[in-house]
């Protein structure tokens, strides 16, 4: 996912900046200080992600599992996260590997 706007700490410490590529690491140091949604760039998100057959739901919840394994499962920013990665593979969207 790509940030679609800068986000900040609710301190005003500026922590990534729009357009940024997010990775475990982001979603770490966003966890840690305390920023729970971000805004995702969604403009083509289609030509972004590959369709394929939709996982079954334990192929998924193994592969969500994985994916967020570093990071609090009760963080509503992480609860969300995966929400959305549920919801793309009911579309029958896959990440591609």
């Amino acid at each position: 996912m790509v940030l679609g706007a800068d986000v900040s700490s609710p301190r005003g410490q500026m922590l990534l900046a729009a357009g940024a590529t997010l990775t475990d690491r982001h979603l770490r140091l966003l966890a840690a200080n305390g920023v729970a949604r971000v805004e995702v760039d969604t403009a083509g998100d289609d030509a972004a992600q590959p369709t394929g057959p939709a996982l079954n739901p334990a192929q998924l919840e193994a592969r969500l599992e994985t994916r967020f394994a570093h990071n609090d499962p009760a963080h509503p920013l992480i609860r969300e996260l995966k929400r959305i990665c549920r919801s793309r593979n009911e579309g029958g969207e896959t990440d591609g590997d």
